[in-house]
């Protein structure tokens, strides 16, 4: 078993382990600034002393340099130098020897890279010092600090020492120092300075290790104070917690449980005294309470909704697991399957079964696990008798807390009504063409018949021989046998008269569009339409009106080799006073050669057995019957366009 870190699980202790944590860090950080504070205080009492001991060191240079020395050179002989009284190093390091007797802990030293003095020479920290004060010669060339030197800690003033005029005297051209140095320690050490040079440095140095062993007790007791407050301030604050917070915490808890256990309904409220955190607290609760129930309320309400519409759906909604069994089902799902009751599907019955095409399953649901949905999918199901139910299925998975798919939901519409009217209207279209077809060849036909009979009667009036007569009335006679058939054939496929009325274009169209809609998308071309409804009543014969819908957008399906869009638009005309209907598609477009032809009788595009080439031809006599205007445009690889004009007045024939 994995081990795991300790975790306080009551609020108090998390409190007050929180507040120890916090108060402990506190103490510590304060008796941390408390120690610094008092390291830097004694850091700058400590360069105040080493300043006035510099200051009292520059003060007797300068005296034995500016008065001194001066008179010395008028009293001794020329070259001689007494050291004792003119060199104002050997006279500091007199004077600091004697002060380092009455302050042993003060450290002086005055030395250089290259003295004449070689008790004089600096160490390793003093030459890198003079060696960065020298990188520096315009700075400020002093330093303080804490520095360590032979396991003990100092605060040391380090001040550089620069060549000047007086000095270059002794320290400059060997040839011009005064013998009596030469003499003691040659010529080799100690010269060739020039004025503004730093030579050396000079230094003071105080022992601090005691003084911070010193700060740091203090510090830790100031430390161990501050816990020892902390402990008391503990013990008072769990007291007061624990009567003020904690206490009535732990009973609105105990009251939270008996609500979340049942035990308890939503009708009960959480009384609390006061008006601090506590009482807002159980007043925020009973609020939330009230919101419970009526959330509780809604969603009753909202499930007797969505089961009066599951149920009252004319439609037949159904719930799957995901490997086909039915979950749920309405009534109108139970009838479609063509079962008694919902017992007889639920739990016991795959939606696979009822498939008539063995690959429908395969090709729909893999459809739906490729896009998460699917919409209007047009398939047959053969019931449990064996009829068979042209449907539409529109179907979504459905997915549990985790994400992870756990069936689908589906609505299925039964379209066998609709198919069948489909038909219909495709059978009425192949009467239509054939009837146009045979309008056009008895037209075609009868105009010779008519010259025939005419000169087959001037002749038999001419002609004397009566063997020839008899031959012309036969001629005639049969004549008018053919003319008599083409009557009756133009009596059979002449249009009726039409029956205008005031009609809603859009409602008229939209008739069309809906029949065909399912059939289109089931080749993967979407009809959009927008209509404008502002549109005034049109004297129409709406079914005529139909027939041109149709056979518009039967050319425009058919214009496609694969998915596509058709349009269909209405607008008012303002200028012309009437209707412009509008058919778009995406489809192959018309060849420009073309295009001024497709209005006439018989002229197609399409294979043998395809079209007749009457259906533009019809739909051209139906708008100029109505007074109206149709025309194209087209472009080839882009689409067509057809604009149909209708006159709001006048269209009555």
């Amino acid at each position: 078993m994995r081990k795991t870190l300790w975790r306080p699980r009551r609020l108090t202790t998390k409190f007050m382990l929180g507040l120890g944590i916090i108060l402990f860090c506190a103490v510590s950080i304060a008796s941390l600034l408390f120690y610094d504070h008092l390291k830097d205080l004694y850091i700058q009492e400590t360069y105040q002393k080493t300043d006035i001991v510099l200051g009292h060191i520059d003060a007797t240079m300068e005296y034995v340099r500016d008065e001194l020395r001066p008179q010395m050179y008028h009293v001794l002989p020329k070259d001689e130098f007494i050291r004792e009284a003119m060199s104002t190093s050997f006279v500091n390091k007199g004077i600091m020897k004697r002060f380092a007797a009455r302050f042993p802990d003060y450290i002086y030293r005055r030395v250089a890279v290259d003295p004449i003095n070689p008790a004089n020479r600096a160490d390793r920290l003093e030459e890198r010092f003079i060696g960065e004060f020298a990188k520096r010669p315009g700075a400020k060339n002093e330093w303080e600090g804490l520095i360590t030197r032979n396991g003990k800690q100092y605060f040391a003033h380090f001040k550089a020492v620069r060549m000047e005029e007086q000095c270059v005297t002794c320290h400059g051209d060997p040839s011009h120092s005064p013998q009596s140095l030469i003499q003691r320690y040659g010529k080799n050490h100690g010269h060739s300075w020039k004025v503004g040079d730093i030579a050396g440095l000079e230094s003071v140095a105080i022992p601090v290790d005691e003084t911070f062993y010193r700060l740091r007790q203090i510090a830790f007791s100031l430390f161990l104070l501050g816990l020892t407050g902390m402990a008391v301030l503990f013990l008072v604050l769990n007291y007061f917690y624990y009567t003020i917070a904690a206490k009535p915490l732990q009973r609105a808890s105990s009251f939270f449980q008996s609500i979340a256990s049942g035990g308890k309904g939503l009708d009960v409220r959480f009384d609390a005294k006061g008006h601090d955190e506590i009482s807002a607290l159980a007043e925020s609760f009973n609020r939330m309470i009230d919101h419970l129930k009526e959330s509780q309320d809604n969603l009753a309400v909202s499930e007797l909704k969505y089961r009066r519409i599951f149920e009252g759906s004319k439609d037949a909604i159904i719930l799957a697991d995901c490997p086909g069994f039915i979950v749920d089902i309405n009534n109108a799902g139970v009838e479609l399957l063509g079962r008694r009751n919902k017992a007889d599907l639920v739990g016991d019955v795959s939606l696979h079964d009822f498939f008539a095409d063995e690959k429908a399953p395969d090709e729909l649901f893999g459809r739906l696990e490729k896009d998460g949905f699917i919409k209007d999918y047009e398939t047959v199901f053969r019931k449990e008798d064996g009829d068979e139910t042209h449907i539409l299925i529109s179907a979504t998975y459905r997915k549990d807390k985790n994400n992870d798919v756990c069936g689908y939901e589906c609505i299925i519409k039964d379209i066998t009504e609709r198919k069948r009217m489909e038909e219909r209207i495709r059978h009425a279209d192949k009467l239509a063409s054939v009837g146009q077809l045979a309008a056009g060849v008895a037209h075609e036909i009868n105009n010779p018949l008519s010259l025939i009979l005419g000169y087959s009667r001037l002749l038999m009036k001419e002609v004397p021989e009566e063997r020839l007569k008899e031959d012309l009335s036969v001629i005639r006679n049969n004549a008018q046998l053919c003319k008599k058939i083409i009557e009756d054939l133009l009596s059979f496929s002449r249009q009726t008269k039409g029956h205008y009325s005031e009609e809603d274009i859009n409602a008229t169209i939209e008739s069309v569009v809906t029949a065909v809609e399912s059939r289109f998308s089931g080749e993967g071309i979407r009809i959009a339409r927008d209509y404008d409804a502002s549109l005034p009543r049109v004297a129409v014969d709406a079914d005529k009106i139909r027939q041109v819908s149709m056979n518009l957008l039967m050319n425009a399906y058919q214009a496609m080799d694969f998915a596509g869009l058709i349009s269909v638009s209405t607008r008012y005309d303002d200028v012309r006073k009437g209707v412009t209907i509008t058919f778009s598609d995406t489809g192959r477009g018309i060849p420009v050669d073309i295009q001024g032809r497709i209005f006439e009788p018989f002229f197609t595009t399409k294979e043998p057995g395809e079209g007749t080439g009457l259906g533009l031809a019809v739909t051209y006599g139906i708008i100029r019957e109505h007074k109206g205007e149709i025309t194209v445009e087209s472009e080839q690889g882009r689409g067509t366009t057809f604009h149909v004009w209708l006159p709001v007045e006048g269209g009555r024939a």
